[in-house]
């Protein structure tokens, strides 16, 4: 199951964290939530589960073929 764990710090930023999901997903999941919070598109920064996700999925394009 996906799930979202909101942060807010004192100074008011913000951290999301997606549990369940990784890689182009992982995006989708929360990209209408980024644009309400005005986050910028740099401002992201990608946990290892999202490229380890990313690699496995080229993996089974390669195996597709």
């Amino acid at each position: 199951m996906k799930k979202i764990k909101i942060t807010i710090h004192r100074d008011g930023t913000q951290k999301l964290e997606v549990l369940g999901a990784g890689g182009a997903e992982c995006l989708e999941f929360t990209r209408q939530l980024e644009k309400r919070l005005g986050a910028q598109e740099g401002e992201r920064v990608l946990k290892p589960e999202y490229h380890e996700a990313e690699r496995q999925t080229e993996r089974d394009r390669e195996v597709d073929r």
